[in-house]
């Protein structure tokens, strides 16, 4: 039972954090300096929550600040690039592609650390070019074209971003004990704060734009809701992976959450969602499963 609460509890978490994004997106990402002010609010928030759980600073080793940096620098990177891509595309489809950024981590592993590559995983691959061929078919004029492109610049960059934050988790994971994941995160995120807010201070004087669209109660709840997903979001994840096997655990996580993002792309949204997409995402996400087991 606990088990089954944990996972409902992570699906549920990183569905708000994905609707949280999209809000944000259409809402208040006036320009790059909103995004970066943005996420230095939410990053703080992020560590508020995990010093209010505990950060022992007796894990703030000089490898563990240097991969927390690496994986700072790609969430950053990750998470604009992914926006931006929400702009040319549906939620659900943009997740599946975010998401397979997990091949990554996976053709790192093989690479340097030998591990096997079993045929699933080539299937998988596979799976996964065609499905993002097929969702960048366009059948429409030549505006929907350039969107088309657009996106598929966007979410690649995304995507290979994502994936750098799998390789410095698991390079993490192989030379850090597991009890120092807080401290990890911790660092990671707030380096990340830092990262983002002197960019976006640097990008909002030099255009001499102002924030004042952050000043309503909207964007209050939309940083709310981005921070306390992301910060307990991941560390449920944690939870889980010390209780359930890496088969179960991101083939269950990664599916769910491309079918809630095309749930919230159609009902909260209200995105438009073609064959051609719906067909790409069926079949990415059994490229997902495959490269997850």
């Amino acid at each position: 039972m606990w088990i089954i609460f944990l996972f409902t509890a992570a699906i549920t978490l990183f569905t708000v954090q994905n609707i949280s994004f999209k809000q944000f997106n259409r809402l208040f990402m006036h320009s790059a300096d909103s995004y970066f002010l943005f996420s230095a609010i939410y990053f703080t928030l992020i560590c508020l929550i995990y010093m209010a759980m505990g950060v022992d600073t007796a894990h703030f080793t000089l490898l563990t600040i240097a991969l927390a940096l690496m994986f700072a620098a790609s969430f950053v990177c990750a998470m604009f690039f992914y926006m931006k891509a929400m702009e040319h595309g549906p939620l659900g489809l943009s997740f599946l592609f975010f998401s397979a950024g997990m091949l990554l981590p996976i053709l790192f592993g093989i690479v340097v650390f030998s591990q096997p590559a079993p045929l699933n995983k080539a299937i998988g691959l596979v799976l996964l070019f065609v499905a993002f061929f097929i969702s960048t078919r366009s059948s429409g004029s030549e505006t929907n074209s350039k969107l088309s492109r657009r996106w598929v610049k966007y979410i690649l960059i995304a995507s290979f971003c994502n994936g750098v934050i799998g390789i410095a988790m698991l390079l993490f994971r192989t030379v850090s004990p597991p009890e120092a994941v807080v401290e990890f995160l911790f660092l990671s995120f707030g380096q990340a704060g830092i990262i983002a807010l002197v960019i976006g201070t640097i990008l909002l004087f030099k255009n001499k734009r102002n924030i004042s669209h952050f000043y309503t109660g909207a964007f209050v709840w939309v940083a709310l809701g981005a921070g306390a997903s992301t910060a307990f979001g991941n560390y449920i994840m944690i939870l889980l992976s010390l209780q359930v096997s890496a088969l179960v655990q991101f083939p269950v996580i990664n599916g769910a959450l491309v079918i809630t993002s095309i749930l919230a792309s159609r009902i909260v949204f209200k995105e438009q969602v073609t064959k051609n997409h719906l067909l790409a995402i069926a079949i990415g996400l059994i490229a997902i499963v495959l490269l997850s087991i």
